[in-house]
């Protein structure tokens, strides 16, 4: 398993990739569990983190020859890494948060508070309205995606048990929901603008 400087380069000068891939699905069980073990049992999390993993370890090795040892090793260090550096970033994320602000607060004037409920009810049951033509639009699929994971607050693997689907997929059906959601928004800001 020891492979020095192996340069398989592509035409453009990139690496080729194939043995990383290979290494990762051998051992991609192990890595997962450390995954699970590090998050806390969080599934999404360590899938999260497997998937910044993989992706550092490929652009490592893109420009470089492929040079491991060992590389369970290599790819569990990797993973280390990129655990320490997440949570590093949501540390410091979490210095600028407020506790006691909720993000749907209105921070309002005291002269716009007696006119405020009205136009916040207003806009909200504009939203709605524009939330429910767009899911009219789309395949009932989605809809039932939105009821789950929207107003039920599901997760992911219930989701995916719910609709007999992989959860890659279903994060995947709720990233595109989403989108849909985000580009209704954007139209209907663009006809008032």
């Amino acid at each position: 398993m020891y492979y020095k400087n192996t340069r398989l380069e592509h035409l453009d000068g990139r690496q080729d990739l194939t043995p990383v891939w290979k290494y990762w699905n051998e051992h991609r069980k192990k890595i997962f569990g450390r995954a699970f073990h590090l998050t806390g049992g969080d599934m999404d999390a360590a899938e999260e983190l497997m998937s910044a993993t993989i992706i550092k370890v490929a652009s490592h090795f893109e420009q470089r020859p492929l040079n491991m040892r060992e590389p369970i090793a290599f790819f569990m260090y990797a993973l280390k890494n990129e655990f320490i550096s997440q949570y590093r970033k949501k540390r410091y994320e979490y210095q600028f948060r407020d506790g006691e602000k909720d993000v749907y607060d209105e921070h309002l004037a005291n002269a716009e508070v007696e006119a405020a409920p009205q136009e916040v009810l207003l806009a909200q049951k504009e939203e709605l309205a524009l939330i429910g033509k767009t899911l009219e639009r789309l395949p009932v699929i989605y809809q039932q995606i939105f009821s789950l994971k929207f107003a039920e607050d599901r997760s992911y693997s219930d989701i995916s048990e719910e609709l007999n689907i992989s959860q890659a997929l279903a994060r995947k059906r709720v990233q595109f929901l989403r989108e849909k959601l985000r580009d209704a928004r954007k139209k209907k800001r663009r006809r008032f603008n």
